[in-house]
C-alpha cells in the first residue's frame, strides 16, 4: 500500500473527534467500574468518623490523632477517627455521620465524586474548548490517576476541586464572592489560599479580601465548639509534630520526600512477598537534601508567580496554577493528592490543542505517562514526583498560550474575558 495514503488514513483516523470521545468513555468506565468495587477506603472511615465525633463531643476531636502521633512520631493510619488538618473537613462528614456508618462511607465516596465531575464540568464551561479539545479534556480527567486514587480513597479533593472551580468561575464578575470560595475551599485543605496569585489585577485587591476574611471567619468558627482545649491539641499536638514527619510510606511522592530518599539517606518501603522490604540508597547527606528540597520548592512558587504575570494574569491560568501549588508544596504528598495538578493540566492541554501546539501536547503527554503505575508498585515512588514536576515546567513556560489569547477572539476569550 501506498505509504503516503496511509499517513494520510491516519491523520483522518487521529484528528476524529469521535476516537476521543471513545477513549473518553472507555477510560471513564474504566475509573467508575474501579471505583465503585469494595476496598476498604479507610479514608472515608476516619472522615466519616470524625464527623461523628464532631456531632457528639468536639472538644476531643483531636485527643485520638494527637495520642496516635505522640506514639508513633509518624501519621496515623487511616481507618479511624484521626484527621490532620484544620476541624472544616469534619463538618463536612457530620452529616454522613448521621447514617449508618457503612452508608455514610459510601454515600460520602459518592458525593466527593460527583463534586469532582461538577467541579470539572465547571472548568469545561469556563474554558469553552472547541474542535478536539472537547474530547480531550474529558480523556485527560479520565485518566488521570489522581482523580481516581481520590475516589478510591474516599477522600475529600471532590469538594475542593469544585469550590476552586467555582472560585474560578465567578472571578470575572464577582471576584469577592470567588474569593471567598477558595477561603472556604483552604479552610478544608490549606493549599488553596495560594489561589489569591492568580486573579486579574484589577481584582486581586477584592479577591484577596475575600479569600482571607472567609478564610478567618469560617476557621475561627469551626474551632469554637472545640474550646481553648481542643485548639491548643491541634497546634501542639497535631499541627506542630506532623510538620517535619518523613514516613517511608512507598504511597508518599513529595518533593521533600524525592530529595530525602535520593541523597538524604533515608528508605521508602515498598510491597514485598510477606511483607514489605525497605529501600535505601548509599547516599547519606540529609542536609543537602532539605537544601535542594527548599529551593525547589522556591523555584515553583517563583515560577508560579511568573507565569501568572507573563501570561498578562489570565484568571483560568493564574488561579490553576496556584491551586496547583498544592500538588508540590506539601510535606506529605500521597496520589490523591497530586489532584491539584488536574484543573492547570487541563487548561494548558485545551489551548495548546486549540492552537495547534502538538509539541507541548506530546509533552504534556509524556508527562502523564509517569503517572501509568501506581508508586507502590514502581521500584521508586518519587517517579510520579518527577512527572508532576516536569509537567508543571511544560505548563508554566507555555504561558504564552494564554498572553497570546487575551486580544483574541475565541476559545480563550470565553473564559479569560
Amino acid at each position: 500500500m501506498n505509504p503516503d495514503r496511509l499517513r494520510r488514513a491516519a491523520a483522518d483516523i487521529f484528528s476524529r473527534p469521535a476516537l476521543y470521545w471513545l477513549l473518553a468513555a472507555i477510560f471513564g468506565v474504566r475509573a467508575a467500574v474501579f471505583a465503585a468495587i469494595p476496598n476498604g477506603r479507610p479514608d472515608a472511615y476516619s472522615f466519616v468518623l470524625a464527623g461523628g465525633l464532631l456531632l457528639r463531643d468536639p472538644s476531643h476531636l483531636y485527643d485520638h490523632t494527637a495520642a496516635t502521633i505522640a506514639r508513633l512520631h509518624s501519621f496515623p493510619v487511616a481507618g479511624g477517627p484521626d484527621i490532620l488538618g484544620p476541624p472544616a473537613a469534619a463538618y463536612v462528614a457530620a452529616p454522613f455521620a448521621l447514617l449508618p456508618l457503612d452508608v455514610g462511607v459510601a454515600a460520602w465516596t459518592l458525593v466527593d465524586g460527583l463534586a469532582l465531575l461538577a467541579g470539572l464540568y465547571l472548568l469545561f464551561r469556563k474554558l469553552a474548548p472547541v474542535g478536539l479539545a472537547r474530547p480531550l479534556f474529558w480523556l485527560t480527567a479520565a485518566y488521570f490517576p489522581p482523580l481516581f486514587a481520590d475516589v478510591d480513597a474516599g477522600q475529600r479533593g471532590g469538594a475542593i476541586l469544585l469550590l476552586a472551580a467555582l472560585s474560578i468561575w465567578f472571578e470575572a464578575g464577582r471576584p469577592g464572592l470567588a474569593g471567598a470560595l477558595g477561603g472556604i475551599a483552604a479552610c478544608i485543605k490549606i493549599y488553596p489560599a495560594a489561589m489569591v496569585i492568580g486573579p486579574q489585577a484589577r481584582h486581586r485587591l477584592a479577591y484577596g479580601a475575600g479569600l482571607v476574611g472567609s478564610a478567618v471567619v469560617v476557621m475561627g468558627l469551626s474551632f469554637i465548639p472545640l474550646g481553648p482545649g481542643g485548639v491548643s491539641q491541634y497546634i501542639t499536638g497535631v499541627l506542630l509534630p506532623v510538620l517535619g514527619v518523613d514516613t517511608p510510606d512507598c504511597g508518599v511522592v513529595s518533593v521533600r520526600g524525592l530529595f530525602m530518599r535520593t541523597l538524604g539517606g533515608h528508605s521508602y518501603a515498598l510491597p514485598a512477598t510477606g511483607g514489605v522490604v525497605f529501600v535505601r540508597t548509599p547516599l547519606d547527606l540529609p542536609v543537602l537534601a532539605l537544601g535542594l528540597t527548599y529551593l525547589t520548592l522556591l523555584a515553583v512558587v517563583v515560577s508560579a508567580v511568573w507565569a501568572a504575570w507573563r501570561s498578562g494574569w489570565s484568571p483560568v491560568y493564574g488561579l490553576s496554577l496556584g491551586f496547583a501549588l498544592g500538588a508540590l508544596i506539601p510535606n506529605e504528598v500521597y496520589p490523591y493528592q497530586m489532584l491539584p495538578l488536574l484543573p492547570l493540566l487541563l487548561t494548558v492541554l485545551v489551548r495548546a490543542v486549540e492552537r495547534g501546539r502538538y509539541g507541548i501536547v506530546a509533552l504534556l503527554g509524556l508527562g502523564l505517562m509517569g503517572f501509568v503505575q501506581q508508586p507502590c508498585f514502581l521500584p521508586f515512588p518519587n517517579l510520579w514526583t518527577l512527572a508532576a514536576l516536569f509537567l508543571w515546567a511544560i505548563c508554566v513556560w507555555n504561558n504564552g498560550l494564554f498572553r497570546a489569547s487575551r486580544n483574541q477572539a475565541g476559545g480563550v476569550g470565553h473564559g479569560d474575558q
